[in-house]
């Protein structure tokens, strides 16, 4: 090109005679500059949407090994829900656990907490309310049911708005509900104590005199053995009532003292202080315990979780990569232990491995859409563009408001060469939720550059 130009100017800057144009005649000069400038633009625009295509693979990946480290639960179809500003963000406590004990004495409730609470109980009618103001519910509502001798006891453990509350209700006599918050260790524990036995002992309770037995009448001609008490001489009518003799039981009469409640320290299990040392950020602890586990437990599917994601959050990629692959050999079906080693994968920069792992053995679609989203994300990142559309296309199928699917197929859509649809997938997405300021400011300007309305 640039020659031809050479040869167009040189006839210019000598006036040749036409018989030396006609050679190059039809032909004319190519604005070289504005040929450059565009392709400088295309090598931009490739290169914005690369990154752009990488940043929505963290938009997918990121949140998804967050909730693993943070919550045991299995992957979740449910969409992510827009992220807080962290400046606004107030600080919760959590409920970790709800821990009922009952026997025939009563109930202890004990709820575990990350921190400190204030809670304010209220009394109404023969229930008790417990309200812990902004707390979380880590788990569902949990409730459950006591009776002993014609009296009932039932508890309820539940999420209201910003806050948890505990509801007692009692039948029968009145309620008694003992509460107090105390440290246990780096954590706090609200212990609710509610006995279902008579707060005043037995051997208290005054003498009747009207309910002592009557005297016997005439023998008749069959008759039982009179017990020993029965024969005992009446006191005189001003005796006093320490003088009556008290009745002998035929059986022992075993009088109870007040009820006793032993309570012990709540001690975390060796998974739990190890999910706990994850949660608070100190990896070698949470590493160096569920090594200790994996060698007491074998392949413990759990462990084995809890274990690579402490790999992963601590970031010892290397240790993962040569751990888990074996282990996953062993589980081949857990799509959990398979996403925590695409997503160390990626992160060392192997996207064919990662693409590998995740083809392996999926889970169904329809109950890991996340799972298969990661998927679309990585089929990017190898430049399977009409794997990664087909795959987005099935995602949407499932959850058409899904900015971060939009936004994945408007991509693929643009590499492919369809420009339409892909301009009105970035519409889409730009006008969805669940992306963050500046893919939605790529989206916007890639539906107008595209033309989409």
């Amino acid at each position: 090109m640039s020659l031809v130009n050479d040869m167009l100017r040189d006839l210019e800057e000598r006036r040749a005679a036409p018989t030396e144009r006609l050679q190059l005649d039809g032909l004319h000069a190519v604005d070289e500059a504005g040929a450059a400038n565009r392709e400088r633009l295309e090598q931009v625009r490739r290169g914005l949407i690369w990154l752009v295509a990488a940043v929505l693979l963290g938009l997918l990946a990121g949140p998804m090994i967050g909730r693993l480290v943070n919550e045991p639960q299995p992957l979740s179809s449910a969409p992510p829900a827009p992220a807080a500003p962290a400046a606004v963000a107030p600080v919760v406590a959590q409920v970790l656990e709800v821990l009922p004990q009952h026997d025939g004495r009563g109930l202890v409730l004990q709820l575990l907490l990350d921190r400190a609470v204030p809670y304010q109980r209220s009394e109404e009618s023969g229930a008790v309310s417990l309200r812990l103001a902004g707390a979380q519910l880590g788990g569902a509502p949990q409730q459950g049911r006591l009776q002993r001798d014609g009296r009932s006891l039932s508890w309820r453990v539940e999420a209201q708005g910003q806050d948890v509350q505990v509801l007692l209700v009692g039948l029968g006599d009145g309620l008694e509900v003992r509460d107090r918050l105390e440290p246990a260790g780096d954590r706090w524990l609200l212990w609710i104590e509610v006995p279902l036995t008579s707060s005043a002992p037995a051997a208290e309770a005054p003498v009747e005199l009207e309910n002592l037995p009557a005297a016997a009448p005439a023998t008749p001609a069959v008759e039982a053995p009179l017990p020993a008490w029965a024969s005992a001489p009446v006191p005189p009518a001003n005796a006093p009532v320490e003088a009556v003799p008290a009745p002998v039981s035929p059986e022992p009469v075993r009088v109870s003292g007040p009820p006793e409640v032993k309570i012990a320290p709540y001690q975390p299990d060796a998974l739990s202080q190890a999910r706990q040392a994850l949660q608070a950020g100190d990896y070698p602890r949470a590493i160096r315990e569920l090594e200790a586990l994996q060698q007491k437990r074998g392949r413990d599917p759990e462990v084995l979780r809890w274990l690579a994601r402490a790999y992963l959050a601590g970031g010892e990629q290397a240790r993962l990569l040569a751990w888990l692959p074996a282990q996953l050999a062993q589980l081949p079906h857990d799509s959990e232990l398979r996403v925590l080693l695409a997503r160390t994968q990626l992160q060392a920069g192997d996207t064919q491995g990662a693409v590998a792992t995740l083809e392996q053995n999926p889970p169904a679609l329809a109950q890991e859409p996340t799972y298969f989203a990661l998927l679309a994300a990585s089929y990017q990142q190898t430049g399977q563009w009409q794997e990664s559309a087909a795959l987005y296309r099935q995602l949407l199928a499932l959850r058409p408001s899904q900015s971060t699917w939009q936004l994945g197929l408007a991509i693929a859509l643009e590499q492919l060469d369809q420009p339409l649809e892909a301009g009105r997938h970035y519409r889409q997405a730009q006008q969805g939720q669940g992306l963050d300021d500046s893919a939605r400011r790529f989206a916007s300007e890639r539906a107008a550059a595209l033309g989409a309305r």
